[in-house]
């Protein structure tokens, strides 16, 4: 897989994907007029949220073969960038960010 630099903040992927960090805690991902973006938390390692049921700006649902692009090219990406990459689920304790987010899951995980 080939990435280039298009400006510090964003790369080109020989797919013609664009992987694009919007902020501290977003990428953006495009692709033949559609985007996508992923909540991330920048950690030891970048975790970037999946969503149960992913979709493209226009609210076309992503393919279970986009998503494996998607994924992939996201790594890239990051691995480019010098940070490691992992997928999680948006309630995955590692990055929950609110106390109350906190406390809700080691109930859970007491029960």
């Amino acid at each position: 897989m080939i990435v280039q630099d298009l400006t510090p903040q964003a790369v080109l992927h020989d797919s013609g994907g664009i992987v694009a960090s919007v902020d501290r805690f977003t990428l953006t991902y495009a692709r033949n007029g559609k985007t996508v973006d992923f909540n991330i938390e920048p950690l030891e390692t970048y975790y970037v949220r999946l969503e149960a049921n992913p979709r493209w700006d226009d609210g076309s649902p992503i393919t279970s073969d986009e998503a494996q692009q998607i994924m992939a090219e996201l790594r890239a990406t990051l691995e480019h960038w010098g940070v490691g990459c992992e997928f999680v689920l948006p309630d995955d304790p590692r990055i929950l960010r609110t106390i109350d987010q906190v406390v809700a899951a080691i109930r859970e995980q007491a029960r």
